[in-house]
């Protein structure tokens, strides 16, 4: 049987300090499974699972790329829509 993928979308994409209140839990749970120590001006992108009123954060680091996105989204059994990968796509190739 074929493992049911959900699709994320962008929800929102700021700095840390200025992100909405209802996403810092999803937040500090993802940095410390990566275990990094937030400092305020990460910059992150917020997805929504569609279907769910779960989020997934991604943190937009120099040097991260398209792909690198897609396999932390895969992790959580959801993939990119289309206009979400061009996004990031051009965000993450415009901070290089």
């Amino acid at each position: 049987m074929k493992e049911q993928r959900f699709v994320a979308s962008i929800a929102d994409i700021k700095h840390l300090s200025h992100m909405p209140e209802e996403y810092l839990p999803y937040i500090r749970f993802q940095a410390a499974r990566e275990g990094r120590e937030l400092k305020g001006d990460e910059r992150i992108a917020m997805l929504n699972v569609s279907t769910t009123t779960s989020y997934i954060p991604v943190f937009l680091d120099r040097g991260k790329t398209i792909e690198d996105v897609e396999r932390e989204v895969a992790e959580s059994s959801a993939v990119l829509n289309k206009d979400s990968r061009r996004i990031l796509r051009e965000l993450l190739e415009g901070g290089k």
